[in-house]
């Protein structure tokens, strides 16, 4: 069997892509190693804020019952001041967002 320079050449240039490839991998950092996540001030309040509102129950049964009562009963009476305060409130903050 004759080897000739060409096949020599193939050869070596394997061998050497080979190890680049090895050294290229231990050099790189590992994926899942070493990241870190900072979040602003902002972004920390509203992940404390959602994490918050997740913890609260979605319906106030006692209330609803209380209200239900009043309303058969005709006693509920609005408080339009309430309901204004409130309104302007959400405007202030969604001016703000």
């Amino acid at each position: 069997m004759r080897i000739t320079d060409k096949q020599v050449q193939q050869v070596v240039r394997a061998y050497s892509d080979q190890i680049r490839r090895q050294e290229q991998k231990q050099s790189r950092p590992q994926d899942n190693i070493g990241h870190e996540i900072k979040l602003s001030p902002e972004s920390q309040e509203f992940l404390a804020a959602t994490q918050a509102l997740r913890n609260l129950p979605e319906l106030d049964a006692e209330r609803v019952a209380l209200l239900r009562q009043q309303i058969e009963s005709g006693t509920y009476r609005v408080d339009s001041r309430r309901i204004a305060q409130n309104m302007l409130a959400g405007y202030r903050l969604d001016k703000q967002v």
